[in-house]
């Protein structure tokens, strides 16, 4: 084994960021670019192996010695760029924005920002392109990988190479089972992400050294396959999956060639190309927060003079963060002060996590707070206390359940403070919803498991003890939705709902309410609740450059909203009747006889987004439910 250093890796480093910026900047382009990400997980693996394999083989390896070398490498620059985006943030962002950038910030300084990604990733989730620190869920793998791999390492010596792939089988086959049924969990959990590191690993395991012919078409055949991994793998497409083998198998080989082999040695060994190597880590540190704010600023996709110039400003900053700071870092990491210089870095990183818990919390506020009304403005985006399932026994016999997606959730403040008074007389409540999953049988979204989710409430329905069911949705987003199929078709051709094609999907439908009044249940469909960007917060504060401007909504005409659901509301009516079931209008209870309100009596947005009403204002306000929970006075009644 050969652990001498590379320049030609750090030419490949160079492709994997080229890739990356390319794709972050001009999507059209190079649409596989991301996968540049899986190159620097080879990488990664490769170079980390091979320094602790190397330092066990000579007697020196040393946890402490390895942990500090990794803070100096890593710390330095993130913490710079933590600080700028933080910095900017402040400037230019919403309150509510600034509190989520807090959150990431945290979540970045302790190396979990993968995970605090997985958790945010589901129906609610806000456009990738606005988190300015999206791209630091791979350093959560990557370090993620640096805690756990040494051990294992210093622990598996005698059986290392049947470990390792072992440990990448597990991996790969965790990665092929979950990309279909948990696509975000295929995506950032470690666990399905390991085997691209334990790839390089077991390239620094058996080292390069083959014959010049041999290294020459291993080269061509890496290379070839980074092409065709930039081109053919499109985001979304069951990524990482098998489609992952394109990108790491390519670095597989270009690792094992050989710093002879005529590309590596011309190409990737050129002193450009590694230059660009040597900065690739703070150049992919700087230029993702940069776009996201040109895109915030601009509303959208900014001008391609912008973009040009921000990966410019990308690529100047990480010159200076190299020369400046890296390299400084680094020869005060020698000798005496290495130990020294560890901790202040380790410092910095932490001081920055816990400036963004503060921001996260809002005890740090956004410049944008001083604006009148974006404080309410924010409050109201985040006012979202739900529940997904629950079960309330009552005092009393008989049980009312629930069942939709978010726009049931919505209602659960509600329906948790009818519940809270123990001495107050009412029935036991199922409550049964999944974001983004509409409440009918036979259709499915891929990750989101909702034709299980209903079969399983359908049948929790037609158990004796229920007498009632409610059911919600957001009926015109599921009616708009192009990512459902058919339950037999596994991943078939999207629905276009409402089709005289797709009319077996109603009539699923109607089939489960009627099996459900005729098994003696009470049944209510809840029509549309409001809907559109006049209520949505967010489009109450326009952005003016650097700064904001608030124009308050008027109320809406009441005939205008029912008009705009009619087309699907009407058919829930229509089935209703046929049914014996009975129907619930939102509407009476939120808006009067002409128009509907955008804002509560506090003049605080009704609504937390453009579809979803605020968990307090249900609580306080929304009445419509309770007399499904509450007893009447006369029991007989």
């Amino acid at each position: 084994m050969s652990h001498a250093y590379r320049a030609d890796i750090d030419g490949l480093r160079a492709v994997a960021v080229v890739a990356v910026l390319g794709f972050h900047a001009f999507a059209d382009a190079f649409p596989g670019g991301f996968t540049g990400v899986d190159i620097f997980f080879v990488i990664s693996g490769f170079l980390i192996s091979g320094i602790i394999l190397k330092e066990l083989e000579a007697g020196t390896f040393t946890f402490g010695q390895f942990y500090a070398r990794r803070i100096r490498r890593i710390f330095p620059a993130l913490a710079l760029v933590l600080a700028g985006t933080w910095l900017l943030g402040w400037v230019c962002l919403a309150p509510y924005e600034f509190d989520q950038l807090g959150g990431h910030i945290a979540a970045g300084a302790g190396f979990v920002s993968n995970l605090l990604l997985f958790h945010e990733s589901g129906y609610f989730d806000t456009d990738s392109a606005g988190k300015p620190l999206l791209h630091l869920w791979s350093l959560g793998v990557e370090e993620q990988y640096y805690l756990l791999w040494p051990l294992l390492l210093f622990a598996m010596r005698r059986h290392l190479l049947w470990w390792i792939l072992g440990i990448a089988a597990a991996s790969f086959v965790l990665n092929i089972v979950l990309v279909d049924r948990m696509p975000s969990a295929a995506f950032y959990w470690p666990a399905t992400r390991f085997w691209e590191l334990m790839i390089g690993s077991l390239a620094a395991y058996r080292g390069w050294g083959a014959t010049s012919r041999l290294s020459n078409l291993a080269a061509i055949a890496g290379l070839a396959l980074l092409g065709l991994a930039f081109a053919v793998v499109q985001d979304g497409r069951g990524f990482p999956g098998w489609w992952a083998l394109i990108p790491t198998t390519g670095a597989l080989l270009l690792i094992h060639a050989g710093p002879t082999a005529w590309i590596n040695r011309n190409l990737l060994g050129n002193r450009a190309v590694v230059y660009v190597g040597l900065i690739s880590y703070p150049l992919y540190l700087w230029h993702w927060p940069l776009l996201t704010y040109a895109r915030i600023l601009y509303d959208g996709l900014p001008p391609v003079n912008v973009r040009v110039a921000v990966l410019v400003l990308s690529i100047g900053l990480a010159w200076a963060t190299h020369e400046l700071l890296e390299k400084r870092v680094r020869h005060l990491g020698r000798g005496p002060r290495a130990l020294q210089t560890a901790r202040l870095a380790g410092v910095a990183v932490g001081v920055l996590g816990a400036i963004g818990l503060l921001s996260a919390g809002n005890v740090l506020q956004s410049r944008a707070d001083s604006v009148p009304y974006l404080a309410d403005i924010s409050a109201a985006n985040s006012d979202w206390h739900v529940r997904d399932q629950h079960h309330v026994p009552g005092n009393t016999q008989g049980t009312v359940l629930f069942f939709g997606d978010s726009h049931m959730q919505q209602f659960w403040p509600r329906l948790e403070r009818l519940t809270s008074d123990p001495d107050t007389p009412r029935r036991t409540v199922l409550f049964r919803t999944r974001g983004g999953c509409a409440p009918i049988p036979g259709i499915e979204r891929t990750g989101y498991g909702c034709a299980e989710f209903v079969d399983q409430t359908l049948a929790l329905a037609h158990q004796p003890e229920v007498q009632t069911v409610v059911i919600g949705a957001s009926w015109v987003g599921f009616t708009d939705r192009k990512d459902y199929f058919a339950v037999d078709a596994g991943n078939g051709e999207p629905l276009e709902m409402l089709t005289p094609k797709t009319q077996w999907v109603m009539d699923g439908f109607e089939s489960a309410v009627s099996g459900l009044v005729k098994a003696g249940k009470k049944v209510v469909i809840v029509l549309s609740s409001p809907y559109g960007k006049e209520f949505d917060p967010r489009e109450m504060a326009q952005r003016d450059g650097w700064g904001f401007r608030v124009r308050l909504p008027q109320p809406i005409s009441r005939p205008a909203l029912e008009a705009d659901s009619a087309f699907i509301d009407d058919r829930l009516i229509a089935i209703a009747q046929r049914t014996g079931a009975s129907v619930l209008d939102p509407l009476d209870t939120l808006c009067g006889r002409h128009t509907c309100p955008t804002l509560d009596a506090d003049g605080k947005p009704l609504l937390k987004d453009e579809s979803h009403l605020r968990s307090s204002f249900v609580r306080s306000q929304f009445d419509a439910f309770d007399d499904f929970v509450r007893l009447p006075a006369d029991p007989t009644t």
